[in-house]
């Protein structure tokens, strides 16, 4: 059954059992509940409110009324953000419905991105949860529901207080899959085969013994890779893609525009994948990981270990670099990947030079090029920007939160990096040692109170707040192509009228503005003490970024 169709049997069963009001957190596992509000299937008051935080606490607001609310959020940090109001609803004797969306099963504990264990993530603070795998409208589900309901009202007997409905939901999350869309899970073509778990030893398994013979291999790294990855590039001549948080672009030898290379006839070449890290932020990474016909060596010392779709041949906690000679077969096709990346690289080029030069692509090169102290890149939509288009952070400590990739807490990450990096205090930061920041507008503004512990720790930091007008990440996604413009505003936009130069101020922050990516280069090179705000109006452009995802295929 498709994922909107349960969200509105949900909504619509939760409307006639006497919820009154839904607060809906946008996001994309959530999506399904936004077409279903977006339809009608919810007859009571409906809005979207961008703090999960936030949308809690009104929450328990409406329910000291006499209301019985629930709030929609999306997966991962977002369920957590709800934990202060839980908290005070449970202790208050409040109803209130926790609707927490969820991946489905199989991609549970195998490194799947904003996945968590999340289901009965409340304790004994509910007074009840309930774990709802994907399925059909029936006698049983509304069953669940109506439980559900009892339990946060205190019917029959008992105490109100809060209730977890977590919702799993399978791809396609929106009413229709667009054409040529193959959603970002584990395909139908994949065939389950055994995995091959060596157990951990004081020295690193051979890579001849684990890997074996390709003529067509890469190593994909994601967050938290291996240091050697770029060692067993080398050794193995297998061009190394590396994410821009992965920290394995110390080495150099980097393959850029990964995203364009595999999903390119050249990416359909490829026999042999090791991974290392979390690679969770390519869509066209995710399917080359799931394909039967590659062998997949997954190097983690850590367990679970990082296995999206299951398709690992071999788990291994370390890995040696290859002693043999490359093979010529390798050796050839790594040349025509650096050949392919350069091509496209000229390609991207021409792209954005024919563009208008305001959208955050352009914004994410021109932070490369004007800065050379830490980077810190909101886990949204900035961190594929410089994904996407930058050829090399070679030599930078870049730093995201990709761990749940959640958007909350961004601004005081980025001043914990800035104190640990010994980027505060009085004096001026020396020339370079600046912390960037940069992220999107509702990221900002969900972390704005941040502002102050910036101000307080003497940061030297500067807050770039790509602004492209609300949640600029769904126009890229299938969402942007699903939903109307009205209903992509409403559920999934939700652009903030803020005067930021006002907010910077009322926290003692300094501030200035960028109306072009080449004015905030410009911003950029000069120093000085202390948090800075810097406002950059971007356009969303979705269709640039398909264009740069495409530019090889």
């Amino acid at each position: 059954m498709p994922s909107v169709d349960t969200a509105s049997a949900i909504l619509s069963s939760l409307d006639a059992l006497g919820v009154t009001h839904v607060l809906y957190c946008p996001g994309s596992r959530s999506a399904p509940f936004a077409y279903a509000l977006e339809a009608g299937s919810f007859g009571g008051d409906a809005r979207a409110v961008l703090d999960e935080r936030g949308a809690g606490f009104a929450a328990v607001g409406l329910a000291r009324t006499g209301a019985l609310p629930a709030i929609v959020v999306t997966s991962g940090t977002a369920v957590a953000e709800l934990a202060p109001a839980v908290l005070e609803a449970s202790h208050a004797r409040l109803p209130l419905l926790l609707l927490t969306a969820d991946r489905p099963g199989e991609l549970r504990g195998v490194g799947a991105s904003q996945t968590t264990d999340q289901a009965g993530f409340f304790g004994t603070h509910v007074r009840a949860s309930i774990d709802l795998e994907p399925q059909e409208a029936s006698p049983s589900l509304v069953g669940h529901l109506a439980r559900a309901v009892a339990a946060a009202s205190g019917a029959p007997s008992g105490t109100p207080g809060p209730v977890q409905i977590n919702v799993a939901f399978r791809d396609p999350l929106t009413p229709v899959r667009p054409a040529g869309d193959s959603g970002d899970e584990a395909g139908a073509s994949f065939v389950p085969r055994p995995t091959r778990v060596l157990r951990a030893s004081a020295t690193p398994e051979r890579w001849e013994d684990v890997v074996g013979p390709a003529a067509a291999g890469l190593i994909v790294a994601g967050e938290g890779a291996s240091p050697r990855a770029h060692e067993w590039s080398r050794a193995a001549g297998f061009p190394l893609l590396s994410e821009p948080a992965s920290g394995a672009w110390k080495g150099a030898g980097v393959t850029p525009f990964e995203q364009s290379l595999v999903a390119s006839s050249l990416g359909r070449e490829v026999d042999a994948v090791v991974v290392t890290g979390r690679p969770t932020l390519s869509r066209p990474i995710q399917a080359l990981l799931a394909r039967p016909d590659v062998r997949i060596v997954v190097v983690d010392p850590h367990s679970p270990w990082v296995d999206i779709s299951g398709n690992a041949s071999v788990v291994v906690s370390d890995l040696e670099p290859a002693r043999e000679p490359i093979r010529a077969a390798q050796a050839e096709w790594a040349s025509r990947v650096r050949d392919a990346a350069r091509d496209a690289g000229e390609r991207i080029d021409s792209l954005l030079a024919s563009g208008s030069g305001r959208t955050m692509l352009d914004l994410a090169r021109a932070v490369v090029a004007s800065t050379s102290g830490p980077l810190v890149l909101g886990a949204s939509n900035p961190v594929r920007a410089f994904d996407l288009t930058v050829p090399t952070l070679e030599g930078r400590v870049v730093h995201s939160n990709r761990g749940q990739a959640g958007i909350d807490g961004t601004i005081a990450t980025a001043v914990g990096i800035a104190l640990g990096s010994g980027c505060a205090g009085e004096a001026s930061a020396p020339t370079g040692e600046r912390v960037t920041a940069v992220m999107g507008d509702l990221t900002a503004c969900h972390d704005a109170s941040s502002l102050a512990l910036a101000a307080s720790a003497g940061a030297h930091l500067d807050i770039v707040v790509a602004d492209d007008q609300g949640g600029g990440i769904f126009a890229t996604l299938e969402h942007g192509r699903a939903a109307s413009p009205e209903a992509y505003d409403r559920w999934f936009g939700l652009a903030q009228s803020v005067n930021y130069e006002a907010l910077a101020a009322a926290y003692g922050v300094a501030f200035a503005r960028a109306e072009t990516p080449a004015q905030l280069a410009q911003l950029l090179v000069t120093g000085g003490a202390g948090p800075r705000l810097v406002h950059a109006p971007v356009e969303r452009a979705a269709h640039l970024y398909t264009a740069v995802r495409d530019v090889l295929s």
